[in-house]
């Protein structure tokens, strides 16, 4: 909103007064306009006769992040379960190399079971995808109603398959919905709110770092022929387990965080307006 937006917004508001050395002042919060901000007490004032178009309803997402962090969770088992497979299957190609006999049923069952552990991380990964883009999409969309934001809200879900693009401006992203519920937070509650870009930072790290390791992964696995080559593609799976483990923990911690800002940031805009209301009754 313009600062002329403010000025006709002010002028239509009742609720004001003179005072010959403060000048205009508001009677609802006994403070001077605040032509930075919205005046959130005008919107919910039925007094008023000319009632300004609002931003877009924000929208509940608490449900969102509970969502994506079951679905992270249920994938962070399946990581100790795909480690665990991918060493027995070493073991296994070990006592291959060595010379060791091993039966048609033992080979066919650990197909069998590193088939159905891979599908299954494919599916959970999938569904985990989807369901942090929602959380993510719609923290983004509210951040965006309260204070405007830096991109369409749209981007929060298609910057992630745009080449190049997807390697720093997802984390962007994040960084604004986390330090702009910060600002929101220490303006309504008027304490200073911790930024959490050391655990963003954190968790972007990782995942890139386990994307190349998921490309170097995919790669070796299609080429894995021999014995010797299977080994180094099983080896490589561990590791990219063993990242993808801490990854999943600190996406569960960000989500969480950010989560909590957006709900302690909901209560203060209640309260802010219950307050004002009071205020405005006196």
């Amino acid at each position: 909103m313009t600062r002329a937006e403010h000025l006709v917004f002010c002028k239509q508001c009742k609720n004001r007064y003179l005072d010959f050395n403060k000048g205009l002042l508001c009677n609802l919060t006994k403070k001077e306009a605040d032509f930075e901000g919205e005046c959130s007490d005008y919107l919910y004032d039925s007094s008023n006769n000319y009632i300004p178009k609002p931003k877009e309803a924000i929208r509940p997402n608490k449900q969102r992040a509970k969502w994506a962090e079951y679905i992270l969770w249920g994938l962070l088992g399946l990581s100790f379960i795909s480690l665990i497979s991918s060493y027995l299957q070493y073991d296994l190609l070990l006592k291959v190399e060595e010379g060791y006999y091993v039966s048609d049923n033992e080979l066919t069952l650990n197909d069998l079971r590193e088939g159905i552990v891979g599908i299954t991380n494919i599916i959970l990964y999938i569904t985990s995808v989807i369901f942090f883009i929602r959380w993510f999409r719609r923290a983004y969309f509210n951040l965006n109603s309260r204070s405007g934001t830096s991109h369409d809200e749209g981007w929060a879900a298609g910057s992630w398959f745009v080449p190049f693009l997807n390697l720093y401006r997802p984390v962007q992203i994040m960084n604004e919905i986390d330090e702009g519920n910060s600002v929101l937070i220490t303006r309504y509650s008027h304490e200073p709110s911790k930024k959490n870009s050391l655990l963003i930072g954190g968790w972007w790290a990782l995942w890139i770092l386990g994307g190349i390791i998921g490309r170097y992964i995919f790669k070796t696995s299609l080429r894995a022929n021999s014995l010797t080559e299977l080994i180094e593609s099983t080896q490589a799976d561990m590791f990219g387990q063993l990242i993808d483990i801490p990854l999943t923990i600190l996406a569960i911690l960000v989500i969480r965080a950010v989560s909590q800002k957006e709900t302690l940031l909901a209560n203060l805009e209640i309260q802010h307006v219950e307050n004002a209301a009071a205020v405005g009754s006196k």
